[in-house]
């Protein structure tokens, strides 16, 4: 509670910069917290892109050109101020009691990508950490879409001890939206093996939200 309001009393009493070029502006709804030189840059829409297929999702933008060199930079040196602003169009997209699940990356700990769980703190939403990897797969860059999937399924599984359906339903006892998160939605064989595993658990998954949405046709 006391964190939110510091940052609003902050953005009141200092100018306004552009997280990624750090130069002072003055905020346009339309390119969010962004400059117009960095918003162009990034191809960022003003409420994010949406789909439904495999699956509804909603990602920041394009996995491509400039937009995905800094997603990449983003795993390398990860900057909570600029994963705030790539995700403040997606935050405005979800209800208010939305719970957000990140998705395990398949390395080792000390290794793994840490943008799933780095995204839902950002969203300022619930979010129960509800799945585990229960296989080693390979990576996937150089795999068609079939491959893809034949690498991931089977490769996830609820966390032993969590009472799954009761986390995601509302003190009435109503049903709330889980979205699944991750940094990059490309064949979408990796969030389907995540849904299989809460499926199986008999839990709805409402879709998948992104930064980046890998352009369709495309495998990486």
């Amino acid at each position: 509670m006391l964190t939110p309001l510091k940052d609003c009393l902050k953005d009141l009493l200092t100018t306004a910069c552009c997280p990624c070029c750090k130069r002072e502006i003055e905020r346009c709804p339309r390119q969010g917290p962004f400059c117009r030189a960095c918003w162009q840059h990034f191809a960022l829409p003003a409420r994010g892109l949406h789909g439904i297929h495999p699956y509804r999702w909603t990602a920041a933008g394009w996995y491509d050109g400039e937009l995905r060199q800094l997603i990449l930079q983003l795993r390398r040196h990860p900057d909570t101020r600029l994963l705030c602003a790539l995700t403040e169009g997606l935050g405005a997209t979800l209800p208010n009691d939305a719970v957000l699940v990140p998705i395990p990356g398949w390395k080792t700990e000390s290794r793994s990508n840490p943008l799933p769980l780095m995204i839902c703190r950002s969203l300022q939403r619930s979010t129960r950490s509800l799945l585990k990897r229960s296989r080693p797969t390979v990576g996937q860059h150089h795999l068609n879409r079939q491959q893809r999937m034949a690498n991931q399924r089977g490769s996830f599984a609820v966390e032993p001890g969590v009472p799954v359906p009761r986390s995601v339903r509302n003190p009435e006892g109503e049903p709330l939206e889980l979205w699944l998160v991750d940094d990059i939605l490309t064949s979408g064989a990796t969030a389907q093996a995540a849904m299989d595993a809460l499926n199986d658990q008999g839990v709805k998954v409402s879709g998948v939200i992104c930064l980046g949405r890998t352009p369709l046709g495309r495998t990486r």
